[in-house]
């Protein structure tokens, strides 16, 4: 399986409850920051998976943390960036 079916690959998981949010946001920023060849994908695939990538990567199931603006990203922030990745590039 390639890194780009790799990341396809959790973003269904994710939207059908086969992974939880924490893994998919650990597997998703490892893939995409280390594992990935961006040459390899589109502009439109590298900005979407790069800021879905941003977002996984500051998750945080911590309502303190979760009222810093701008800093951390809660499930429902993550499904809905995932909801709108799918959408755009499907």
């Amino acid at each position: 399986m390639t890194e780009k079916e790799q990341l396809w690959y959790l973003i269904n998981g994710v939207l059908n409850s086969s992974y939880d949010i924490k893994t998919f946001c650990s597997e998703f920023t490892r893939i995409y920051d280390l594992e990935v060849n961006y040459e390899q994908l589109s502009e439109q695939e590298n900005n979407e998976f790069g800021d879905l990538c941003e977002m996984a990567g500051r998750f945080s199931y911590d309502d303190e943390e979760l009222k810093i603006p701008n800093m951390y990203y809660s499930k429902k922030n993550i499904l809905d960036r995932v909801r709108i990745v799918k959408q755009k590039l499907i």
